[in-house]
């Protein structure tokens, strides 16, 4: 018996969307096009969102097949894990000290303030990882930020890390890619 599955136009869109965005994304780049750099944060987090609608509609199948469908529900179960985490990146960075910190340090760089001019503004990008430790001698902590600095003449994606030390006053910059 030859088992085909049936994708719904949602997939399709929402693949085909996911697709045009995260080539805009890398093509924008490559040819230094200054708008909508976002799109490829967007474009990858609208194929997991695509994943989720095929895994869905296998599930339908398999049902009307009567099959299991285990794989599919923790396929979205992790899938939708990865894009709440993806979320509260981008609501809870904005807000800490080691953004704080990043951003003033990019802000006063004048070697990145002569490649992209004057900055406008800082986007964060949903990837990256922020740790704190509390003891019983203080706070201390690393954090990967990714952002696109957008400024005046161009924008660049910046990976940059800071450190807390115990000893240390504050959020200090390690390292920018």
């Amino acid at each position: 018996m030859k088992r085909t599955i049936k994708i719904s136009k949602f997939t399709t869109t929402i693949l085909t969307l996911a697709i045009i965005f995260i080539l805009y994304g890398y093509f924008c780049r490559v040819i230094e096009f200054n708008f909508f750099w976002e799109s490829k944060s967007i474009g990858w987090s609208l194929l997991l969102i695509a994943g989720i609608s095929y895994l869905a509609d296998r599930i339908k199948i398999k049902k009307l097949q009567n099959n299991k469908t285990l794989f599919e529900k923790i396929g979205i179960g992790v899938t939708i894990l990865y894009l709440c985490v993806q979320i509260i990146l981008l609501v809870i960075f904005p807000f800490t000290n080691a953004y704080a910190a990043a951003t003033a340090h990019l802000a006063h760089n004048s070697v990145l303030k002569s490649e992209v001019g004057n900055i406008t503004e800082f986007r964060v990008v949903p990837t990256g990882n922020i740790q704190k430790k509390i003891n019983a001698h203080g706070e201390s902590g690393s954090a990967t930020i990714n952002l696109i600095v957008k400024g005046n003449k161009k924008f660049k994606d910046i990976t940059i890390y800071v450190v807390k030390k115990v000893e240390g006053s504050g959020w200090t910059v390690r390292k920018i890619k």
